[in-house]
């Protein structure tokens, strides 16, 4: 039993920090996973998801130009910076990749 409770704990602190390494400072960045009006999901590179509530006060960029939520679809590239809420991650600034040149 004190065997478990010793892995489970150890197991626990080594998982722990890689999860909250993508929330560390409220950013995330990866590929959207899901977009709706109240919430915009991220997927990192070593799969781990991450959720952010998108609020009136969010701001969409693509690129350096603004951008609007509606612009935003699932599997683009995406830097989401936020603050935490509680438990909560809130959107501040959403960051899709910039649009492809035209060939």
């Amino acid at each position: 039993m004190k065997r478990t409770r010793t892995l489970t704990l150890l197991a626990t602190l080594l998982t722990a920090p890689a999860a909250a390494a993508h929330e560390q400072g409220g950013r995330a960045m990866g590929v959207v996973e899901s977009v709706t009006a109240q919430q915009l999901v991220v997927k990192t590179a070593d799969g781990h998801s991450v959720a952010f509530t998108v609020t009136p006060e969010t701001r969409f960029f693509r690129g350096e130009k603004p951008a609007r939520r509606e612009d935003v679809q699932v599997g683009q590239r995406a830097v989401i910076r936020g603050t935490h809420v509680g438990e909560r991650l809130r959107a501040d600034t959403v960051k899709l990749g910039a649009e492809k040149a035209p060939r």
